[in-house]
């Protein structure tokens, strides 16, 4: 008779656990609520006005993964027709017309993070990526990276309404106090740094703050060139410690003070600008080149004309700057 093949302790205990572990997955990817998961998505981007359209929804090696997502802001105001037509995940949507042109991701991961607890995600999008962490037992931190985001893809341009070509690469890290247990801007420390290659605004129509005074504008073909932004934020005050671009259509130094409020919109800059802008890009700018031409030159450099950015972010007052030994 044969000898009985006795297996080891270790080699059951450590096939068991691997066949529970399959299990427990293959139960999880059966089981989990992903229709709950991405209607709660959909009604959260409704109330702030944004219609998300996500094509799957799965578990991925990132973790819980979203692919072929598209988000845009509805111009006529979300309905409760339109918002029901989201949430039941029709394929007969309308158009751009209502949805508005859609800022295209080709895919968003998300999964729980330990240090710090929270959630760890990432996304690919504009050919490059933007990944980070959010997460924190008392205070909430937040750390954002962009890598190598092309302005070109993505249908940024429909989605925003300016036409750019270049590479935006950036850092956010940020430490937010709860105050009546929310997150609170308004006391945030951290530090954010931005930085731009190449890049040019080929047209598109934006809206300019001309003291105080919105006014919708077509943009002329501009190139800004390489971006280098760096503010260091302190109990809700940020520092502009670095601010300047530089291309052959202009130059742009600023400085100055940024005051967070508890929403972003309503965060008051109080920052000064000096611009020396080509004589041929001027021209180009047709009306906008007007509005730069009755900006007052510098005392201490007459090439360039001085400005002045006040207001809150969701009512900028841009104009002439108030008193030039302010610039910094």
């Amino acid at each position: 008779m044969a000898a009985e093949t006795k297996i080891a302790r270790w080699k059951l205990a450590l096939g068991y656990g691997a066949f529970s572990l399959v299990a427990f997955l293959l139960c999880l990817f059966l089981t989990f609520p992903y229709d709950t998961l991405r209607k709660r998505a959909v009604d959260t981007a409704a109330d702030a006005g944004y219609a998300l359209r996500i094509g799957s929804l799965r578990p991925g090696l990132r973790g819980l993964t979203a692919t072929n997502v598209r988000i845009s802001k509805v111009p006529n105001g979300m309905t409760p027709e339109l918002h029901g037509m989201l949430a039941s995940n029709t394929s007969m949507l309308p158009g751009p017309e209502e949805l508005g042109e859609p800022l295209n991701v080709d895919s968003v991961a998300v999964r729980p993070s330990l240090l710090p607890l929270g959630v760890t995600f990432h996304a690919d999008l504009l050919g490059g990526s933007l990944s980070g962490n959010v997460g924190g037992l008392s205070d909430v931190q937040v750390a954002v990276k962009l890598s190598d985001l092309d302005t070109s893809e993505g249908n940024l341009k429909g989605f925003s309404g300016v036409d750019l070509t270049g590479k935006l690469n950036g850092t956010l890290n940020l430490t937010l106090p709860k105050t009546r247990g929310q997150p609170d801007l308004s006391q945030a420390n951290g530090q954010l740094a931005l930085d731009t290659k190449g890049l040019l605004i080929q047209g598109g129509n934006i809206m300019v703050p001309m003291y105080g005074t919105p006014t919708p504008m077509d943009l002329p073909k501009i190139a800004l060139g390489d971006i280098d932004a760096r503010i260091k934020i302190e109990k809700g005050l940020g520092t502009v410690e670095a601010l300047q671009a530089r291309s052959e259509d202009l130059e742009i130094l600023g400085s100055g003070t940024v005051k967070f409020g508890q929403r972003l919109d309503v965060s008051q800059p109080d920052m000064d600008f000096k611009l020396k802008a080509e004589p041929e890009f001027v021209k180009r700018l047709g009306i906008m080149g007007a509005g730069l031409s009755i900006l007052p030159p510098d005392k201490s450099d007459p090439k360039y004309r001085v400005a002045h950015l006040g207001g809150f972010f969701n009512r900028p007052n841009f104009g002439p700057a108030r008193q030039q030994s302010q610039m910094r």
